[in-house]
């Protein structure tokens, strides 16, 4: 039977993040704030449970459906009706993909007209209570969140990483966790923003590297706007609190220039850098369901074979088809699975090809949890790989710092 080396994956990935030279990028989705749990510690003899701090996207478009429907009964019939429109084409019925329909049914209504059973403000409202729902979600109180965060152990590697490119941090995810712990780790970081008392978007700053910071700021991405955003006078600008969403994921709106270039600039600035040779990016917390930002990363991928994407799932692959069907196409994607993976198109189980002496143990076991040896003591040893787990990939990139795993 074929197997995949765990640890020649992750000493390839330790060597890319470890190369000063590297072009790096990180596509961050959902799972990295869901991987944040709230739960409280165990009970002596009890598992330990998972209470996300924000939750991922099909428990955040489970709420933003009873939120819709508490509305009315009509908004109710129209959200059953939104989900069929979109399971019919093949779309997943999430928040993001209905936020998308609804906009463009909004500006297709005409004075007078019902679509989906609701006249166009009615309409307005549908759309406007997703929109609460998920920055309600989506802003945790300081409170609640816990005293140490994943995004703590990886805002310390980009602080001590020492490059001659910037590193680029691109997220699908509406919370700020990450500019939270970018901060306190006091990383310089530039998103696009400028100004002081009320920062707005320059597009204009992000179409060449010499009109931004040098490499020692790294860079931040929001692809799909910010809790944070919101639209004043004619420009977007940044606030130091959660506004109304406005300014969430509106890339269908048929919007004047202003609300529409950020996420224009964005997805352009991601294009731009995947485009660079010898560009890896690295994605975590991220499904691939979101077909425009996933024809960027390929298009880039598929003109430029030297460029990688390694792509670390939280998940078993056989949740994740249509990544699946992506990585057996391009020898340049890599998919790091729970217990397989796909290393130049082959789709293989994990297993140690021998048992390791303790001191390679020691880093590995980080990145890769393995079974019980073989009654015989020798390989292979099958387990799983940790890496799709945003806790256990900032475990490990912090501990990359250390004397064992630099060696």
């Amino acid at each position: 039977m074929i197997t995949h080396d765990p640890q020649r994956v992750v000493e390839l990935l330790r060597d890319h993040l470890a190369a000063h030279d590297k072009q790096l990028l990180f596509l961050f989705g959902a799972g990295t704030s869901s991987a944040v749990n709230t739960a409280p510690s165990p009970a002596a003899g009890e598992k330990p449970t998972h209470t996300p701090l924000v939750p991922a996207l099909n428990p955040m478009t489970a709420e933003c459906k009873v939120a819709v429907k508490a509305l009315s009964g009509r908004h109710g019939v129209a959200w059953n009706s939104l989900e069929a429109e979109c399971t019919a084409l093949d779309l997943a019925p999430h928040i993001e993909n209905m936020l998308g329909r609804i906009r463009l049914k909004i500006d297709a209504a005409g004075v007078g007209d019902e679509v989906l059973g609701l006249s166009n403000d009615e309409l307005e409202t549908f759309e406007g209570a997703i929109r609460k729902m998920i920055v309600r979600l989506s802003s945790p109180e300081e409170a609640s969140i816990p005293s140490r965060l994943p995004h703590d152990d990886f805002a310390m590697w980009v602080r001590n990483a020492r490059r001659k490119h910037p590193i680029e941090i691109f997220t699908t995810n509406y919370d700020v966790l990450i500019e939270r712990s970018l901060e306190q780790a006091r990383v310089p970081i530039f998103d696009g923003f400028v100004g002081s008392h009320a920062p707005y978007f320059s597009p204009d700053t992000i179409e060449n590297d010499l009109t931004m910071p040098g490499y020692e700021w790294s860079r931040l991405w929001k692809l799909h706007g910010s809790i944070n955003w919101d639209l004043r006078q004619g420009a977007v600008v940044r606030t130091t609190g959660a506004s109304a969403g406005e300014m969430i994921l509106p890339s269908h709106r048929k919007y004047d220039e202003s609300r529409k270039q950020p996420y224009l600039a964005l997805i352009d600035r991601l294009a731009r850098s995947m485009a660079r040779e010898g560009a890896l990016l690295i994605t975590c917390g991220y499904s691939w369901s979101d077909e425009h930002i996933n024809a960027v990363i390929l298009a880039a991928l598929d003109s430029h074979p030297s460029n990688h994407a390694i792509a670390l799932a939280y998940s078993d692959l056989a949740d994740l088809p249509h990544l699946c069907s992506l990585a057996a196409k391009r020898e340049n994607v890599i998919v790091v699975g729970l217990k397989e993976g796909i290393l130049k198109r082959d789709r293989a189980e994990w297993a140690l090809p021998n048992q390791i002496d303790d001191a390679t143990a020691s880093f590995l076991d980080i990145a890769f949890d393995s079974d019980a040896l073989p009654d015989d003591g020798s390989g292979p040893v099958s387990g799983h790989m940790r890496l799709g787990d945003f806790n256990w990939f900032c475990k490990f990139v912090v501990a990359m710092d250390s004397p064992v795993l630099a060696t």
